[in-house]
């Protein structure tokens, strides 16, 4: 309860003195006494706002704690969730170097198989090459025979003549 106290007869008396009439400067004291209980009744006391403030300061610590421990619960999940990420990073470089050495050893295959392509085309090609200058040696032979034969000819015929 308030510990305001009012003092209606001093007021009423002060207006009395100060030239009202007595019965209405008694109205108007009992008026604001009225008036001030009503109004007093929900003003708060040293001692609700020391337990206001007392209430405060415990709602700000449990809500202090509580975000505290909300940090701590969040750096905690951010470490797990860094920790995972650290994890799927090493096992997918892991995977990419297993990738990159299939890779090199099937360019590796890829590259002798085509060296030894390329080396039997060569051979083929040295082979045909070959057989092509052997045939050409045939024909020209035959052709410079034929031409030697036919100039003899010629020859012996001019001498005939001549």
């Amino acid at each position: 309860m308030n510990a305001l106290h009012f003092d209606s007869l001093s007021y009423a008396n002060r207006l009395k003195a100060a030239g009202m009439e007595p019965q209405l400067a008694e109205v108007q004291a009992f008026a604001m006494a009225d008036v001030l209980h009503v109004n007093m009744q929900d003003l708060a006391t040293k001692q609700d706002v020391t337990q206001s403030d007392l209430a405060t300061k415990q709602g700000f610590q449990v809500m202090q704690e509580g975000v505290q421990q909300e940090f701590q619960n969040v750096r905690s999940d951010m470490a797990q969730e860094f920790q995972n990420v650290r994890k799927e990073m090493k096992q997918e470089f892991q995977n990419v170097r297993n990738e990159m050495q299939q890779m090199e050893v099937g360019i590796r295959k890829d590259m002798q198989l085509m060296e030894i392509s390329l080396r039997k085309d060569i051979q083929h090609l040295e082979i045909t090459t070959n057989q092509n200058l052997l045939l050409l040696e045939q024909r020209m032979v035959i052709k410079l025979g034929s031409l030697m034969v036919l100039a003899i000819g010629v020859m012996a015929t001019l001498v005939k003549m001549l």
